[in-house]
Parts: C-alpha cells; structure tokens; sequence
C-alpha cells in the first residue's frame, strides 16, 4: 500500500486559467504534460525542446497540467504525486526553460477535442511553431489524442511534431508509475536512479503533540500533503531548511508505541533548536534504517532512538550530499 497524505498540493507557482495565457511576443516551440516526478524520461523531453528551440531560434515554452487530470476527473483514482507543484517549478526552471506555463486542468481543457486542444492552446495560445512530446503523450477529451495523433493533426496545420522515444533502463521505459512503484516498496537507490536525482520530501512543519521534546528528541512534524511516502520506518536523512542542510532521521509511520493511528511524518535535526512551525523543509532520504515497532515502554523507545540517532549519524559521515 503506498502511503499518501490526503491533503491537496497548496502551490506558490501561479496556475493560469487558459484565458489568461498572454504575451507570447514571438513563435514558440512547445512541450506539454503533467510532469510528476520531472523524471529522466521528461528530462529527455525537455533536452530535445531546448535544442530545436535554439536550433530555430525560437522561444521554448512548456505547459504543464495542475492538477493531475486524474485528481479532476477521477479523485478516488488519483496517484500519490512524486513532486509537489513549487518543488516541481523549481527544478524545472533550472533547465533555462524561457517560459513555464502551469495550466489549471479544469473542466475547459477536460472537455477539448485533441484538434480543438491543438487550436485552441498549441496554436493560439503559445503560438506553436513546433511541438515536442514524449512518445506515451496523451491529451484531448477521454485522453483520445497521442503521439502519433498529434503528428497526424500537425499535417493539416502550420507546425510540426518531434516525438521523443522512450529512455529506458533495465529494457523497460522510464515513467512515473515505476518511480512510484520503486518508493512503495522502499527502493530509494532505484527511484532515484529513475528520477535522475535523490527522491525527496517538501513539507510545511506543522504542531505535534509534543512527545518528542518530553522524552530529549524535539521532532519536527511536516505536512506533505498528498505525495507518496516510503514505506513506515526509521530513515537516516539529510533536510534542506532556508537554503541550509541538516542531518537528522525520519520517522514514517503511526507511533504504534503510543497506540496511535493518525500517519505521521516527523523528523529529529542532529544540533538544532529552532522554531521552524509553517516554514518549508526539503527531506532527502539517505538510506532506511529500520521499519517501524511497537515498543514495551518508553524507555525501550528512547534507547532504541538514541541507536537510531548513532546509526544515521555513520550513515550520513560516509555519505554526499544531494
């Protein structure tokens, strides 16, 4: 079972209505999708918009979809997502993309023919010269429109179509679902393989109960929302708080010692007595250290942290840094 927050992804970029899509001063080369996880398959993607954009000397402009389709159309079948919408914003800025459109997948786009999307979006609102996909793309009302529809649209307008093959790794192609897969097994080291770079965790700290601090390891309790979690356990991990690293561990899990229920996502920092309540922290898991159990009594528990704590603290000297 994949663990999931069920909160919906509060995001700092801006999402455009597709009326507001303006400003599109000269011809364009467009890609467009969902990008979860920004992994190295829509990496591959990417790298080819920006080259037949400097090739043709045109602006590279990528629409991505906010929320997932599935979490409009069909909520109760909605994955988890991998990257939450600021972080996903953020790493793909660092591509040198000219412009990120975060488009508002709502009930105009869901109703659009694959021609209609193609006119409507490509053609008039980004001003499309070229457009670049992946080759599982799929768009247009009941997802009727893919790669080769597109190209097959493209004859009978002014642009044209690049379709990106599949990047595959152990013979099978890269995609989110097996990024997804990877985590809820506890797989980090392939994941991240997939991804391109270390799965992580972006969250607002939030208030906890308190348990922490009265038993000497303050926690921080951190809200991530609906994106998907390893499996519950102790993780030695590395945080990035204000543009500052911190070592510490994570727990994943329900505090079955306490007979709770609730899930939770707290982590102890190593050397750090901030208040940090509804700041941002970035976790970077470094390696599992143990699943989660019950303990007799509190005292068991606190031993077996002060363990915990020894243990990441030699994981993390031998390891590098995100």
């Amino acid at each position: 079972m994949e663990n999931a927050c069920n909160n919906s992804d509060s995001s700092i970029a801006t999402i455009y209505n597709l009326d507001d899509i303006t400003g599109f001063e000269k011809d364009t080369v467009v890609t467009f999708g969902v990008f979860d996880g920004i992994h190295i398959g829509h990496q591959a993607v990417i790298k080819t918009l920006l080259q037949r954009a400097a090739q043709d000397k045109l602006i590279s402009v990528l629409v991505g979809f906010y929320p997932h389709p599935l979490a409009f159309l069909s909520p109760e079948r909605s994955p988890p997502i991998l990257t939450p919408l600021s972080k996903r914003v953020e790493i793909l800025h660092q591509f040198g993309i000219d412009k990120i459109v975060i488009l508002n997948f709502d009930a105009q786009i869901a109703a659009m023919s694959p021609e209609s999307f193609v006119e409507k979006v490509l053609l008039e609102k980004c001003r499309a010269k070229h457009v670049v996909v992946g080759y599982a793309c799929q768009f247009g009302k009941n997802r009727a429109g893919n790669a080769q529809r597109l190209a097959e649209i493209s004859e009978d307008y002014p642009f044209d179509v690049t379709i990106v093959p599949p990047t595959e790794i152990n013979g099978a192609p890269v995609h989110s679902t097996r990024i997804r897969q990877a985590l809820a097994r506890g797989d980090l080291r392939w994941s991240s393989q997939l991804l391109g770079r270390p799965y992580s965790l972006v969250g607002e700290v939030v208030h906890g109960d308190g348990r922490g601090k009265h038993i000497g390891f303050p926690t921080a309790n951190i809200d991530t929302q609906n994106q998907i979690c390893p499996p519950n356990g102790v993780y030695a991990i590395r945080a990035k708080l204000e543009g500052k690293w911190l070592d510490g561990v994570l727990n994943i899990g329900t505090r079955p010692t306490f007979n709770e229920l609730n899930f939770q996502v707290e982590s102890y920092f190593f050397d750090f007595n901030e208040t940090i309540y509804g700041k941002s922290v970035e976790i970077f898991f470094v390696e599992k250290i143990r699943s989660e159990r019950k303990f007799p009594n509190l005292q068991s528990l606190v031993q077996q942290i002060q363990r915990d704590v020894m243990a990441a603290a030699e994981i993390l000297a031998e390891s590098a840094h995100p």
